[in-house]
């Protein structure tokens, strides 16, 4: 399951920050966002991508370690937590824009 984290830093925390990335084992990637997101993302500087077992250990992790990272000043949170009443896409077949339902 994955879970996303909008997050916004301190001026000059960026070293820190990135130092202690490590020690969130669920980080899957980071994304830096530059001007050109600054209204849809209300400002926040980076997108962490995370993965883990479950719906609850991700914001397990986003409560305990994510947002005391040093130089976190504030955070959105992009969870999942039930998908079940929609199937499971395949991936393998590509739409037919053309091709009508039946």
């Amino acid at each position: 399951m994955r879970g996303y984290v909008l997050a916004d830093l301190e001026v000059g925390a960026e070293t820190e920050f990135f130092n202690a990335l490590g020690s969130v084992p669920q980080l899957l990637h980071v994304y830096h966002l530059f001007d050109q997101f600054d209204n849809l993302f209300d400002r926040y500087e980076y997108l962490l991508e995370l993965e883990g077992e479950s719906a609850e250990e991700l914001i397990q992790v986003m409560r305990t370690q994510i947002r005391h990272l040093p130089g976190v000043e504030r955070t959105a949170v992009f969870v999942a937590k039930d998908l079940g009443k929609f199937p499971p896409m395949d991936r393998s077949r590509r739409a037919d824009p053309v091709q009508r339902p039946s």
